[in-house]
């Protein structure tokens, strides 16, 4: 099933792909933020606490992320999105829970983080894949962009909704907004019709075609230096984000309701870079948008400067800068990979992406103990900058527009070793 250009808002499967996405990522961002605070203000975690907390988010790429385009494949889309919905509402719905009756500990946190995470993982394969599978590739920028403004609104005002509850009613009972999210998640993609899989599962095995996503990706230059370029920008984010909560709270003494409303305010950067991307794109060519975007994370180190306005200031470039990478980014790596191979190419992106996450969560915690917040967020925002360098020497730089069919070689060409049939 496609949608022609003029009826992208009107088509009912895009749509409601788009309200899952929306209800879910506000929610999400609750708990970004409210989680971590939930370890350091009820359960007086420290900075190595909370490190472990944000690894465990993202250690589910490293563990399921390559077998999980693989796994997707062999399973119904649709059932894939509302039961991993629905775990995250339960998984969610034990921390509240475990507070009112005493019995939360950083144990139970961390263990829900990486439940969750695992459920994550293959939702996002399946969303991602979907997206293409729905939406021609002439429209996959323009999707994108959508899908990433909504997500700019829900990074923006997640963290103030976070923010809100915590001061008011503490931070475990600000996850019921997450649960109640991922419910609404569930519902809205219940009433999709069936989405049909990009391709039937080799005959070779699970692992045989899981394989097959991996030789894709790297050997496939484009895909591969934005896959690299991606993993390495996530290797410092991670810890950024965490060690700037814990700056912040600790080193600054902001209470946690301003800290969320900093970020929340912050996020009006992404929704900017976003809604630019398309602007950068025709100006500067899709390749030199994404990199001079990668660049430009360097600003983060803004965040040094004590005052709120200074942390607000480094984190609006940030997420400029990651608005503006993104639509370009996912877009590009969509347009380049051939419909057959679009959830190995994702899970095995993503293990690389936010496989980084967790790695970098505890580079965040080890480099803050040893040498302290200020100096280590100073050499994330450098590291970040840096992963540009991966695309600016690769063929992503002179690549002015998205490929089409046309451009990309068959499946069969990609990867003749796997056999990829409907």
């Amino acid at each position: 099933m496609t949608v022609t250009p003029a009826a992208l808002w009107r088509h009912a499967t895009f749509r409601r792909l788009w309200l899952s996405d929306a209800v879910s990522t506000l929610g999400t961002h609750v708990t970004t933020v409210a989680l971590p605070l939930t370890a350091l203000t009820v359960l007086g975690a420290g900075s190595t606490g909370v490190a472990a907390l944000t690894a465990a988010t993202t250690l589910p790429y490293l563990l399921l992320g390559i077998p999980a385009g693989a796994i997707v494949d062999r399973l119904p889309r649709r059932a894939v999105l509302v039961a991993a919905d629905v775990a995250r509402a339960l998984l969610l719905a034990s921390v509240p829970l475990a507070w009112a009756a005493g019995l939360l500990s950083l144990a139970q946190l961390v263990a829900v983080a990486l439940l969750a995470g695992c459920a994550t993982v293959l939702f996002d394969v399946a969303y991602f894949a979907a997206v293409p599978a729905v939406v021609p590739a002439g429209r996959l920028a323009d999707a994108n962009t959508r899908l990433e403004a909504t997500r700019a609104v829900g990074q923006t005002a997640g963290p103030g909704v976070a923010g809100v509850l915590v001061g008011a009613l503490g931070a475990p009972v600000a996850l019921l907004v997450d649960v109640a999210s991922f419910v609404a998640s569930a519902l809205f993609l219940a009433g999709t019709p069936r989405l049909a899989r990009s391709s039937a599962p080799g005959a070779g095995g699970m692992w045989r075609d899981a394989a097959g996503g991996i030789r894709f990706v790297f050997r496939d230059p484009v895909v591969r230096a934005l896959t690299l370029c991606s993993g390495l920008t996530n290797l410092w984010q991670a810890g950024f984000l965490a060690m700037l909560l814990v700056y912040a709270v600790r080193e600054l003494r902001l209470p946690a309701a301003t800290v969320g409303l900093l970020i929340a305010g912050a996020n009006v950067g992404y929704l900017l870079g976003a809604a630019v991307a398309g602007q950068a794109r025709a100006r500067l060519g899709v390749g030199r948008a994404v990199t001079w975007a990668a660049v430009l994370q360097a600003g983060a180190a803004l965040v040094l400067v004590p005052h709120p306005l200074g942390i607000a200031a480094g984190l609006a470039v940030n997420a400029f800068a990651s608005g503006l990478y993104n639509v370009n980014a996912v877009s590009l790596r969509q347009a380049a990979t051939p419909p057959a191979m679009l959830s190995r190419m994702t899970a095995t992106s993503r293990f690389v992406i936010w496989g980084a996450m967790p790695l970098g969560a505890s580079l965040g915690g080890v480099l803050t103990a040893l040498a302290g917040a200020p100096t280590y967020l100073a050499l994330a925002s450098v590291g970040m900058a840096a992963a540009a360098l991966v695309t600016r020497c690769s063929p992503v730089w002179r690549t002015r527009d998205f490929p089409t069919s046309a451009d990309r070689p068959a499946p069969a060409e990609a990867d003749a070793a796997v056999p990829v049939g409907r």
